[in-house]
Formats: structure tokens, C-alpha cells, sequence
């Protein structure tokens, strides 16, 4: 839609959003596309489920962070059935633990159909909790005082996968009631063989109960992704499981989810399912989104035709396959660079650098990126191993990665605690949780920071230190160690000595203020001063003054002892380019334009000497500052 823009031109901004969401695209043209399928039946041997319209259809996908995308029926309500079972499956893992739950029904897929009256004949034990003897075992295994208390559990919990109190369907409860004899077999059965621990007719209560929980399409596929969030709702930030069992459910439901197609499921979908005879299909991508479809006709194994097609074109467009390789292990480390293509932001003196320009090299800084795993973080492990030659300071940012597991952290572990040992220095920016407080008997081998560019500046200090070098931050008192000031007669700087103005300044305070007249330079004699922009930017995580990073604005540059701040005044810049800030108690010498413009009446030289060194200086820096763009590129 074309608007009137304000110049009177005509311009393409619109006063709406974007169009529809990619995903919400695809699930429109699919859902188009598989509406026409008419293949299968509407289930009958539950009576009440007869009533659905073969032509209902709805599709849904929600991701991990909450974002929830449907079209067609995705609001029609019909009941949950075998999609229950994986997770009271999980409630019985919660309540009774992984072996105890072991000892009543296997993991194994049987390759009969969910309804089959067959057991493991060795351990008697129903093949898994997928198919209907297994299910009714895990019912029975769900923890409660009572058959209420049992019910109870049973349907909170799936309302909290779902985000939302989940009915029960009395009258599919009822039909599934007055027609659950093989049920009722499956149960004498189990109980004959010791598999059940409560009452036959009590557990197919909660069992007839809880597979007549009322749902929607939408209500799937927010429990798919919850599952797929570690246990917790993405919606409501609710956890539905514990953690630790969100790996078990998924695994069985890999395995066993689809009955008797489940090899096929896993070699044309690879994704974690399960499926209901009412026409309802859930599919799991961890760690991404999951996918409910309802459609009511059944193939022969009692899945939903269109919801098997569904998944299968979604996992084939999207590239969800499980199984498929992931090429984000391969770029894990986003850049190795050595200290002399990128250094911190400190402004040193020319002597300084010249100090530091043979040594830069010992600093490696390795940026990680993406999520972090065993196979990702031994990866990263060899690349710093690969880097050690002639390096005594290992810097590793971790500002770009996002999840670390357990098995990553016991990795890093190992990684900073091989660096300390090979008797270098291993220091840690934006470092993960497990990760902070290195334990390795020598914590000066070991450094925190919470920005790449405070690291190095520390690195490149510690150099200086290790050199026996004189540090920068010691107190320069003699005007003729600035570079602004090289090339000056002893006579001109006594003259500049005599007419500056030595201030001194708390941490925090400005010493120049953006937009504020620039009438002078200021010699750095003691402290720190870091260059900022006035307006809100990245915070550096430093704290000056008490102030959040993010008040100071975003930092430019820093400056120590020696080195000159402000000296475009001299060049006749009218107003300041941002501020200075103090990082620390500091000292400057302050010369107003003025103050100079006098010294050249008796001293006509001065000004060309100055004028040289700032663009020398300024030379220097730009240099600097091309490497550092190029090792960006890199």
C-alpha cells in the first residue's frame, strides 16, 4: 500500500507490520495442499469418536520462545486419547524414578499395533509405555493417595503442558468406559503378571480419564513444545517435567510413538511423535519447536493420514530431521586472532606501543559462537591447543554462544585447567555459569572479565608488567613524555608548563562533556580516562561511580598516563565529539587554545611542532584501527 509521505512524495512504508510469518506461509499451503486428502477412516470402535467430521483439519507449530503459529481447525476441541501416554509416562519417571518404572514395562518397540495382547516373554513386562499394556502400567505407576488424587496429578499436568486447564470429555470418557473390555483384559493381564500395583478398576478409571482429556490442535503443539523447551511451557514459563526426564519421554517416543510404522516414522519424519485415535499427532524438534496436527481418518496403524503427511512435508521442507547433521559444529570458533591484529581500545604513548610491539603475539583471543555441546566444545578445546605457540595469555570469549550443557562445561573445565597447567594464563570473557571461579590451586592464572576489549587491555598490561617494563599506570610527570609534545624545545615547554592548569578529577566525573565548547588539550598525568559517546549504547559491564555502563554510554577509547586527550581543539574543532570520563581518581594538565595561541607570540614554532605530532599521532591510531577492522573481517 502506497502513503502520502511528509516531503509529498509518495513512499511504500505502510502503517502495518509485516505480512505473514514464513512459517505461518507454509502451514496455509500446506494445510491447502493436504485438505483435499481423503484417505483413511474416522475411528469407530470408540463410539463417540465416530461423531468428528472427517473433513476437520487444523495444523499448528510453536517454537521455544513462544510464538505459536496455526491454521484450519486448530481451535476444535476433540480428545487427546493415546497422545497422553508419553507424558504420564513422565509423571511415572518423576514419581517413582527410572529403575522402579524399569521393573513394570520396557523401552523395546514390539511391532504390533498399539492395542495388541502380547507382553516380553522373558521379563513379562508389556514392550513400552506406548502401546496400550504399557500405558496402563505407567498409569498405575502415577503417584497419589487415591484414584482422585491419581486423576488429579494426571490432568494439572497435561494443563500445565498445554499453558491452560484441560477439560475431560465425559461423554468420550463414558463411551471409552462401556467399551474398554480389551482394556480391561490388557489390565487383568498386567496385574496377573505383578505389573500393576493398584486396583484393575481404579487404574482404568484415571485411564479411560485421562485419555478423554479435551484438546486442541494448538494445545499440542504448545505441549510438543515444552517438551522440546526441557519441560518448561514457552508460553507460561510453567516447568511440566523435571529436566532430567525430558530425554527418556522424547526417546521412547522416537522409538515407539507411532506403533507399529514407527521405523518408518523415524526414516521419513525423524522426529520425536505420537499419535491418537481421535486424529491428533504431536512431533518434538528439541531444543527448536513443536508441531500439532488434528485431522480425525486413520491409516491402518491408527494414525492420522493427514497428520502423518503434515509432519512428513514439514520435516522434508523445514530440514527437521533429527538426524540430520548440524554445520554449526563446524564454525564453533568464529575467530582466532594474536594481540598484534587486535588490540583493546587503551591509547598508548609511542613509547608504550613500541614496548609492546614484540610481545602483542603472546595474547590469542579465541571468540566462540552458537550453542555449546560435548563435540562442540571439544572442538573449541583443540583450537586453542592448535593457537599456544609463543602465547602466554589465552583469551576465550564467550559472549556469542548461547546454551552450554553440562558435558560442554566439563570440557571447558578441562580446557582452563590445561592452560593453567602449561603455565599460562587463562582469562574468561562473559564465561558460562559452571565456568566462573576457576579451581586450580592458582587463581592468578585464571581471569574473569565481562568485555572482550577490558580483557585485552588487562593482557596487554600484564605484558607490560611482565617485561619489567614501566606501566602506564604510573603517574607521568614531565610534560616532555607526551608525544604531543616531541620535537619541542626545553624553552616552549617550560612556556606550556607555566600556563596549564593541573586539575584533578574523582572517578566518574567529565572531562569533557559532548557538544561542550573545545577550548584546550588535557594531559593525562595520573588515573584513566576512557572516551565515550554520550548516547545509551553497548554497556562494557564496567562500573564508574556507581553508574550502570549503559548511563556512561558506549566506550571509545581509554587513555592512561602519557597520553593527550581533547588535541583536535588544536585543529580547531569547535565543540567536543563526546565526552571523557574518569575511570579512576585522575590528574590532567589542561592547556586552553588561548593559553597556546599566546605562547606562539614569543614562540612562532610550537604550533607547527604540535600541529605534526597530532597528525602523527592521529596516523598511528588509524592504523591501528585499520588492523583492527581487518581482523574483524577475518
Amino acid at each position: 500500500m502506497l502513503v502520502e509521505a511528509a516531503s509529498g512524495r509518495r513512499s511504500r512504508a505502510s502503517t502495518q507490520g509485516l505480512a505473514s510469518s514464513p512459517i505461518e506461509a507454509m502451514l496455509a499451503r500446506l494445510h491447502a495442499e493436504l485438505s483435499g486428502v481423503d484417505d483413511g477412516d474416522v475411528a469407530t470402535y470408540i463410539p463417540e469418536l465416530s461423531n468428528a467430521d472427517p473433513a476437520w483439519f487444523g495444523m499448528c507449530v510453536a517454537t521455544i520462545d513462544g510464538q505459536v503459529s496455526e491454521v484450519g481447525d486448530a481451535a476444535q476441541p476433540f480428545t487427546i486419547q493415546s497422545i497422553s501416554k508419553p507424558f504420564v509416562f513422565g509423571m511415572a519417571l518423576e514419581d517413582r524414578g527410572v529403575d522402579a518404572v524399569a521393573r513394570h514395562v520396557g523401552v523395546e518397540p514390539s511391532g504390533n499395533p498399539f492395542n495388541a495382547v502380547v507382553v516380553d516373554p522373558l521379563t513379562s513386562r508389556p514392550f513400552n509405555p506406548m502401546v496400550n499394556a504399557g500405558a496402563i502400567v505407567t498409569t498405575a505407576l502415577v503417584g497419589g493417595d487415591s484414584l482422585d488424587d491419581r486423576l488429579d496429578r494426571v490432568q494439572s499436568v497435561l494443563s500445565t503442558y498445554a499453558g491452560r486447564p484441560l477439560p475431560i470429555d465425559e461423554r468420550v470418557c463414558a463411551s471409552e468406559r462401556a467399551t474398554g473390555d480389551r482394556n480391561r483384559a490388557l489390565g487383568w493381564l498386567m496385574s496377573s503378571f505383578g505389573m500393576l500395583e493398584h486396583d484393575v478398576e481404579e487404574t482404568l478409571e484415571v485411564y479411560f480419564n485421562q485419555c478423554a482429556v479435551e484438546v486442541t490442535c494448538r494445545d499440542l503443539a504448545v505441549m510438543a513444545a515444552t517438551l522440546a523447551n526441557g519441560g518448561v511451557n514457552p508460553i507460561t514459563q510453567e516447568r511440566a517435567i523435571d529436566a532430567r526426564y525430558v530425554a527418556n519421554v522424547l526417546s521412547v517416543m522416537t522409538t515407539c510413538g507411532m506403533y507399529d510404522s514407527a521405523g518408518e516414522w523415524v526414516y521419513t519424519v525423524g522426529l520425536p511423535a505420537k499419535s491418537g485415535v481421535a486424529g491428533g499427532v504431536i512431533a518434538v524438534l528439541p531444543g527448536q519447536l513443536g508441531i500439532g496436527v488434528f485431522s480425525p481418518r486413520l491409516d491402518g496403524h491408527g494414525n492420522s493420514v493427514r497428520g502423518v503427511a503434515a509432519c512428513r512435508r514439514l520435516s522434508s521442507e523445514l530440514q527437521l530431521h533429527l538426524l540430520r547433521a548440524p554445520s554449526s559444529l563446524r564454525s564453533v570458533v568464529r575467530r582466532s586472532v594474536r594481540g598484534s591484529e587486535l588490540r583493546s581500545s587503551r591509547v598508548r604513548s609511542a613509547a608504550e606501543d613500541a614496548r609492546l610491539a614484540e610481545h602483542r603475539d603472546a595474547i590469542v583471543l579465541h571468540e566462540l559462537q552458537g550453542d555449546l555441546c560435548f563435540a562442540s566444545a571439544e572442538m573449541a578445546y583443540r583450537a586453542v591447543d592448535e593457537q599456544l605457540d609463543g602465547v602466554d595469555l589465552v583469551v576465550v570469549d564467550f559472549g556469542r554462544v548461547g546454551h552450554v550443557d553440562e558435558p560442554a562445561i566439563t570440557v571447558l573445565r578441562q580446557l582452563e585447567a590445561s592452560v593453567v597447567a602449561s603455565g599460562r594464563t587463562f582469562v574468561a570473557v562473559r564465561a558460562p555459569e559452571g565456568l566462573r571461579g576457576g579451581q586450580h590451586g592458582a587463581p592468578d592464572a585464571v581471569r574473569q572479565f565481562a568485555d572482550a576489549d577490558t580483557a585485552l587491555e588487562w593482557c596487554e598490561e600484564s605484558l607490560l608488567d611482565d617485561l619489567g617494563l614501566a606501566s602506564s599506570r604510573d603517574a607521568v610527570l614531565d610534560l616532555a613524555q607526551f608525544d604531543l609534545l616531541s620535537g619541542v624545545e626545553a624553552e616552549e615547554r617550560e612556556a606550556i608548563e607555566h600556563r596549564v592548569d593541573v586539575r584533578a578529577y574523582e572517578a566518574g566525573s567529565h572531562v569533557f562533556e559532548q557538544g561542550a565548547p573545545a577550548d584546550g588539550v588535557a594531559f593525562l598525568l595520573e588515573g584513566r580516562v576512557s572516551v565515550r559517546l554520550a548516547a545509551p549504547a553497548v554497556a562494557d559491564f564496567s562500573r564508574t561511580a556507581g553508574r550502570e555502563p549503559s548511563m556512561l554510554g558506549r566506550r571509545l577509547a581509554t587513555f592512561g598516563p602519557g597520553v593527550t586527550v581533547g588535541e583536535m581543539a588544536l585543529l580547531g574543532e569547535t565543540t567536543r565529539s563526546a565526552d571523557v570520563i574518569c575511570d579512576e581518581p585522575s590528574r590532567l594538565a589542561f592547556l586552553s587554545v588561548q593559553s597556546l595561541r599566546a605562547i606562539e607570540a614569543d614562540h612562532p614554532s610550537i604550533g607547527r611542532h604540535i600541529e605534526a605530532n597530532i597528525a602523527r599521532v592521529l596516523a598511528a591510531r588509524l592504523r591501528a584501527a585499520n588492523a583492527q577492522i581487518q581482523a574483524l573481517e577475518r
